[in-house]
């Protein structure tokens, strides 16, 4: 096998540079490849890092105990450096916290000395709790930036979109790596609903109960935060279900809701059932207009609406 003479002539090169001139070289070395990367199309970033991952994989199945040793070491070590780091800018954002604190209460107590001493009055700023440096604020901008920076990727296939997604050949991992030609969550399987339509969007828990021709009775927690909940046993008991209601919007008095409130007085732990007639009547005559195949011989009841 023969070397390339430009290989050998860079590699003789290389062995003659001075470290000054070695570090220059990775850094352009870095640089450039830090600006290809971000050029590199969803397609061709899952290519590259899957030949990466295959790279590792072989060059860790060829290895031998010494060769395996010493990379646990340097993956170990790597770790201790990094949480090592991680301990001291902790610190270090702290201890400024601590100074700025310090400072501000230093401040402050001086003024009001001045002004006991003086007799004249000194408008003195309360301190905030809020107060941060300068390094903190740029810490919280930095975050805010790459917030912002955030690519969502989408799957035209299952329609699922998400930051941390990663595109194969024009659709998620998920549906790549299934064998079967229709995919599980597409439309071809029938599990796209498409995009609501306006008269149907905004709807509230009771207002979709109201218009629904089959619900389901169970057990919801509202948790501190506006999140829902669900625990306990579950019980089974038989319904008439021999056909779907034909008369729309139910009675409220014949939806089997019971709210328990443990915390009455939180605004948040609740909210009040309020119905709006008339988007109940938009969405009744859309569904009665487009969904042929369970709304199309409802009777909309004008006297219930």
């Amino acid at each position: 096998m023969t070397t390339n003479p430009e290989t050998l002539q860079k590699r003789k090169y290389m062995t003659k540079e001075t470290p000054e001139q070695r570090e220059a070289r990775l850094e352009c070395e870095r640089e450039r490849k830090r600006r290809k990367r971000t050029e590199e199309t969803s397609e061709q970033r899952e290519t590259r890092l899957t030949r990466m991952r295959e790279r590792r994989r072989e060059k860790v199945s060829n290895e031998n105990l010494e060769e395996r040793e010493m990379r646990l070491n340097r993956e170990r070590k790597r770790k201790r450096e990094s949480r090592a780091r991680n301990k001291e800018n902790r610190q270090v954002l702290t201890q400024r916290h601590i100074n700025i604190q310090h400072n501000e209460t230093a401040a402050r107590n001086q003024e009001i000395t001045q002004r006991d001493n003086d007799n004249s009055p000194i408008n003195v700023t309360p301190l905030s709790s809020t107060t941060i440096s300068e390094e903190e604020h740029r810490i919280l901008q930095d975050f805010h930036d790459k917030m912002d920076n955030i690519r969502y990727n989408s799957c035209p296939v299952c329609n699922e979109r998400a930051p941390s997604m990663q595109i194969v050949k024009g659709m998620c991992r998920r549906c790549y790596t299934e064998k079967s030609p229709i995919k599980k969550f597409s439309a071809e399987n029938n599990m796209d609903p498409g995009d609501a339509p306006e008269e149907l969007k905004g709807l509230s828990e009771i207002e979709e109960m109201l218009i629904a021709q089959v619900f389901v009775v169970m057990s919801v927690y509202r948790l501190r935060g506006g999140q829902n909940g669900y625990r306990g046993n579950v019980i089974n008991f038989p319904q008439d279900i021999h056909e779907f209601t034909k008369q729309l919007p139910r009675r409220p008095s014949s939806l089997d809701v019971l709210v328990i409130r443990r915390s009455a007085n939180e605004s948040t732990a609740h909210k009040d059932f309020h119905v709006r007639q008339e988007k109940i009547a938009v969405a009744l005559l859309w569904l009665k207009a487009n969904n042929h195949l369970y709304y199309e011989d409802i009777t909309i009841d004008e006297e219930i609406l």
